[in-house]
């Protein structure tokens, strides 16, 4: 069988925005303030393959230290329940690891408690492509 674009893209509403998706979080069995969040569901739109590249190489410039990029991700790519800068700002910590880890393992890249380290592995993949 041949690939269908279909599978291989994103779905995108009739004004080419990607469409939100809601899924089941994605916890870390071993944290017990993540197991709160266990079973409940978002709305998350994934992250293309290009900004993917653009969050990876933002993660590791270190200029980009002081920069909340977990709470950007949260911003641009959780839909519902949609929280605002100054919210982010008072989340939980264990509940902002659960979001992006979500919209991570939505957006293909793997998550966990190794989460940085494998995100900086699979950045360098991408640089050899």
């Amino acid at each position: 069988m041949v690939l269908d674009k279909k599978t291989a893209l994103y779905d995108r509403d009739e004004k080419g925005e990607l469409v939100p998706k809601e899924v089941i979080v994605e916890v870390d069995e071993d944290d017990e303030l993540q197991m709160e969040y266990e079973g409940e569901k978002i709305l998350v739109v994934p992250i293309p393959r290009g900004k993917i590249k653009k969050i990876f190489s933002k993660i590791s410039d270190k200029d980009e230290e002081e920069k909340d990029l977990d709470g950007d991700i949260i911003l641009e790519h959780c839909s519902s329940p949609k929280f605002d800068k100054k919210e982010i700002e008072h989340m939980k910590p264990a509940l902002s690891t659960v979001i992006v880890n979500t919209i991570f393992r939505e957006s293909g890249i793997r998550v966990g408690a190794n989460k940085r380290k494998a995100i900086l592995e699979t950045e360098d993949d991408f640089a050899k492509n």
